[in-house]
């Protein structure tokens, strides 16, 4: 039996890939830790965290219990985006940490995209505060536009920019019009949810995607959205490198340092943990 146990939580989490990284990167490291999938219903995570004995070191958060999670935030950013996906005991205490953000932006890093200028996040969910932080971070200067179906929630959308992170932003609800007009597209929706965009767009006369497609969604992968970037020879980056690296950082926390601490042998780490989701 493992003498320490950590699971990613959320619903539905059947078809998380998050253990089959996590045990990819803990045989490597010769940790003697599970890491399980469980499913854990909105309104109920901190009811099933004091269920757990002191074998409990961490907690990978997906929806819907990422904003819960932030009951336990342990720095200013978890409070500022009302969402937190890491949790780490710290003696008989929890604390929460976002490791999206870490997660975007080292994706974006990796893709070597040169000079960004323009951004379109599309969707307005917890991923795409996220995705605003990490846009902040690498490109603070580039023109930043929110795309999403409805007017009120892209209005909230664009104040929260203005007032967390000083960034003016345009919106727009003519998201297939948002994927042809930037030099990075960053898609937040569920898996499927763009692909009718990303086709409308391809059979537009006027205008066609330009720039690089950053899709959070990677399951189905390649999605049909990045399979018409690839048709255009445009740069595509997966979700997987996201999910990735938020792990990274996750495991970092896990292991007792810190977000920007490597860990040991740490590229070995990530081939094996590349090698589980099928990035080699």
């Amino acid at each position: 039996m493992a003498d320490k146990h950590l699971a990613v939580v959320g619903s539905p989490i059947a078809q998380s890939k998050s253990p089959a990284i996590h045990s990819a990167a803990y045989r490597v490291l010769k940790n003697d830790w599970d890491y399980s999938a469980i499913e854990v219903g909105k309104g109920s995570l901190v009811h099933w965290l004091s269920s757990l004995d002191s074998s409990w070191i961490g907690v990978s958060v997906t929806a819907p219990l990422k904003e819960e999670a932030t009951t336990f935030a342990a720095t200013d950013l978890e409070k500022t985006l009302g969402s937190a996906n890491t949790l780490v005991r710290s003696g008989h205490e929890w604390l929460a940490y976002n490791t999206d953000v870490f997660g975007i932006v080292q994706a974006l890093r990796n893709a070597e995209l040169g000079d960004v200028k323009s951004v379109a996040i599309i969707g307005s969910g917890a991923t795409a505060k996220s995705a605003l932080a990490a846009v902040a971070a690498e490109y603070p200067n580039a023109k930043l536009t929110f795309a999403a179906r409805r007017e009120d929630v892209l209005t909230k959308l664009a104040n929260f920019a203005l007032h967390a992170f000083k960034f003016e932003a345009k919106t727009t609800t003519n998201i297939a019009g948002a994927l042809c007009g930037s030099d990075l597209v960053i898609s937040t929706l569920p898996a499927g949810a763009l692909d009718e965009y990303a086709v409308k767009a391809r059979k537009s006369l006027l205008r066609k995607p330009r720039g690089a497609l950053f899709d959070v969604a990677y399951n189905p992968w390649p999605s049909l959205a990045a399979k018409i970037w690839a048709e255009r020879k445009l740069p595509v980056v997966s979700g997987l490198e996201m999910l990735l690296w938020q792990a990274v950082a996750q495991i970092r926390l896990f292991s007792g340092g810190s977000v920007d601490h490597e860990l040991f042998n740490e590229l070995a780490v990530i081939h094996a943990m590349r090698d589980s989701v099928g990035l080699l």
